[in-house]
């Protein structure tokens, strides 16, 4: 399973495609979707966020976090461990993850990528990743280049010192889009040059679900069951003094899900062996119909002192499974 926010280990780095000044509203996870493929290991695991929102609050600036602390766990969502490395990145590589306007993280390791989106200076970053060494390589019918082997792993090499592993073994950019990953494989797959996620119904259903939404997860189960994806995502902010709306969507398998998942994620459920009111002051649920999909939904609306991320706490520590699927084993604790 992978972690949360920027404290994701992720094997790549993923930008292609045309980058904006900042995602239409509600349109921002569909669009990014679009540039993935369906059939790569975007289907299995992806995390979105939208850097232009946060810089656009203040919460970042193009320098780095702000003084916000409320929101700032949010920041990193879709940049994994390039949103870390920061300043080192952006001085080694020219790519400073701070003024990016989007991101998204996909699949599970050893298969997995990054896209970032935003205005690039391609020759320039280009120029400086040949001088660490990178050599030209076609990855996905494009030019790209390669500072290492298909998921090589070199403890003294130059990403090890900008706190990375592989995520830069195989890279792919343009003035709006870097795309980098550990194998070009997971990288072809997120250029864009397949079906795109976006128009395969289940996945468009979610996002359809989650809707407006500043940072957002949608994955499979990690085994089959009664629940064909889950998402999770923040609804997008209009000011650091609103209050975090989490949004859970559980696109179902089993009729039995939506009875389920209803009575179980309320603000009575123990998680982590405490109960969810000790985060989260109400829970509302509704379903949304998308296609021929009908998705389960709840709003969390969050404390001014919990987590902005709650809904990615409950789905990344398997809470949600319990929650919503009648096939998962029921805890009483939570843990």
């Amino acid at each position: 399973m992978r972690a949360l926010g920027w404290t994701l280990a992720v094997a790549g780095l993923v930008l292609a495609g045309c980058g904006t000044d900042g995602s239409e509203e509600g349109q921002g996870l569909r669009q990014a979707m679009a540039r993935l493929d369906a059939s790569g290991p975007a289907a299995t695991y992806l995390e979105y966020g939208d850097m232009a929102h946060w810089r656009k609050l203040g919460v970042v600036t193009d320098k780095g976090p702000g003084q916000d602390k409320r929101w700032r766990a949010a920041v990193g969502s879709g940049f994994g461990d390039l949103a870390v490395s920061g300043d080192r990145l952006a001085e080694a590589t020219g790519l400073n993850v701070f003024a990016a306007n989007q991101a998204v993280n996909i699949g599970v390791p050893p298969k997995t990528a990054i896209r970032v989106e935003g205005a690039l200076d391609a020759s320039g970053i280009s120029a400086k990743l040949t001088s660490m060494g990178a050599k030209p390589r076609e990855i996905g019918g494009q030019e790209g280049l390669s500072l290492a082997e298909d998921n090589m792993i070199d403890m003294k090499g130059p990403q090890s010192g900008l706190g990375l592993i592989n995520q830069l073994n195989q890279v792919v950019v343009t003035d709006s889009a870097l795309v980098a990953g550990a194998a070009a494989e997971p990288v072809a797959a997120a250029l864009g040059t397949g079906s795109s996620l976006a128009e395969n119904p289940d996945h468009a259903a979610v996002a359809d679900c989650l809707g407006d939404v500043v940072s957002a997860i949608v994955m499979a189960p990690t085994q089959p069951g009664g629940v064909v994806l889950y998402g999770v995502g923040l609804r997008r902010p209009a000011s650091t003094a609103d209050k975090a709306v989490d949004v859970v969507c559980v696109l179902p398998r089993a009729a039995e899900v939506g009875k389920v998942f209803k009575e179980r994620l309320t603000t009575t459920a123990v998680v982590a062996g405490k109960p969810l009111s000790d985060s989260v002051e109400t829970v509302a649920h509704d379903d949304v119909s998308s296609g021929d999909r009908t998705v389960h939904r709840a709003l969390l609306t969050v404390k001014p002192d919990g987590p902005v991320l709650m809904a990615n706490q409950l789905l990344i520590r398997r809470d949600l499974e319990r929650l919503a699927d009648p096939a998962a084993p029921v805890d009483p604790l939570g843990s």
